[in-house]
């Protein structure tokens, strides 16, 4: 990868949607010159896809942390992968037998549901879950921008509701134009 590579993902983290052609002309390159780029990129397997994030009002964006046993590890990954609808994300995490998801439920009380039927499957030894009070850098939705008198969020409703700092913890022993 050199540095019209670097040059060609930076442009696609900030507008996924630029066309070859907009690619090659910010760069000094034909629409073609271009495509070939992302395309070897794509083969690479360095550009893995290209995504829609939507946001909801409304929507509980959360952490849930979850411990299990060495036996049961695997099959809580594939059980949260395939049976719970709200996950976005499922990251494996060195700390052995954990896995930390990146959730988007409705309401907190589908949050609270959630993370109350993942602490009852077996194997689980924990369930930590901490509902997201602001967003600051979003790399799908931008960078919250800074007045001068800009404050932080702290607690709201979702601590209230037990789901701020480790609440709800359970111990059960190429769409691409081508233009």
């Amino acid at each position: 990868m050199d540095e019209k590579d670097s040059k060609i993902l930076k442009l696609l983290r900030g507008d996924a949607r630029m066309t070859y052609q907009e690619i090659g002309d910010k760069l000094g390159m034909s629409r073609v010159a271009a495509k070939k780029r992302v395309r070897k990129l794509e083969k690479e397997g360095v550009i893995r896809g290209y995504n829609t994030c939507i946001y909801r009002d409304g929507e509980i964006r959360a952490f849930i942390l979850v411990e299990t046993t060495p036996e049961r590890f695997d099959a809580m990954l594939r059980y949260v992968s395939t049976r719970m609808q709200w996950v976005r994300q499922i990251f494996c995490l060195y700390r052995q037998n954990h896995f930390m998801m990146i959730v988007a439920t409705p309401s907190s009380e589908d949050l609270r549901y959630m993370a109350n039927v993942i602490s009852k499957q077996e194997g689980v030894i924990k369930v930590t879950c901490d509902a997201v009070s602001e967003v600051i850098k979003d790399v799908y939705g931008g960078v919250r921008r800074y007045e001068e008198n800009w404050e932080p969020q702290r607690g709201n409703e979702y601590e209230a509701a037990g789901m701020g700092t480790g609440g709800n913890s359970n111990n059960n022993s190429n769409n691409r134009n081508d233009s």
